[in-house]
């Protein structure tokens, strides 16, 4: 990551958290959809994110995994944010946070990207080591659908020890030859897309395979990272070979 990580203990009230269902179907398929939480503070949301690109420095990348084209990022993004930086500490992404993490957890920094170019299938271990289980809580701050960059997910991949998410890695290791592989190009795997509209949130598993295609021009999106306080812990409670098992959330 970025930044250093921070050790976080906190409580949150109880509205804020998660419903059973929402965790369940996040611990099964590996992310999640929460339309128009943020609708209300969107436009502050835009404004500030418009203001930092204008007064930060700013990185360009042009890797492999974004077809050798632009990116711009600014690491460390809401840290240098007035107007963003309190959003690590809101009621509503705490909330989330612990309901997935419990309530001891690590902030691990957030960013801040640009995009003008499509992102190929990968899970975020660049950023995390796969046995360290970490989650992104993203805005995207456009209107996206699958023809012009709206984040896709392959659900499940998340198991990241299971034969299914050991060979979608291996597969996806080169995007020119994921054809010769499935016979279908990357954009055509079997994948859900998230559409998603300003205010929206999307949470997702470090570990989840994701992709971007169709991508247009200067698409906004800025991230909040969180991780497991002790690596490893995460995955000592699953069962091995049994279903994932409903969960309530964590209340007072």
């Amino acid at each position: 990551m970025s930044q250093a990580l921070t050790a976080t203990t906190t409580t949150v009230d109880n509205r804020y958290l998660l419903s059973t269902q929402q965790i369940h179907f996040f611990e099964t398929f590996g992310f999640l959809h929460v339309p128009g939480l943020f609708a209300d503070d969107i436009n502050e949301l835009i404004e500030a994110f418009e203001e930092t690109f204008d007064k930060q420095p700013v990185w360009e990348t042009n890797e492999a995994l974004h077809g050798d084209q632009k990116r711009l990022i600014i690491p460390g993004f809401i840290e240098q944010s007035p107007r963003l930086s309190h959003l690590q500490h809101d009621p509503r992404v705490v909330g989330i946070v612990q309901s997935v993490l419990g309530r001891d957890y690590i902030w691990s920094s957030s960013d801040g990207n640009l995009f003008y170019c499509e992102s190929y299938w990968h899970p975020d271990d660049y950023a995390a080591p796969l046995h360290h289980y970490h989650v992104k809580l993203s805005f995207y701050l456009d209107d996206l659908t699958g023809e012009n960059g709206a984040i896709r997910f392959i659900p499940g991949s998340h198991f990241h020890q299971q034969t299914f998410s050991r060979t979608l890695r291996r597969a996806f290791k080169d995007e020119a030859g994921v054809e010769g592989v499935f016979g279908l190009p990357g954009k055509d795997v079997p994948s859900l897309v998230v559409e998603s509209r300003p205010g929206d949130l999307v949470l997702w598993n470090f570990r989840t395979v994701h992709g971007s295609y169709n991508g247009g021009e200067r698409r906004r999106l800025f991230s909040l990272n969180f991780g497991e306080k002790t690596p490893g812990s995460h995955d000592a409670n699953l069962r091995t070979d049994k279903p994932v098992r409903v969960r309530e959330p964590l209340v007072e």
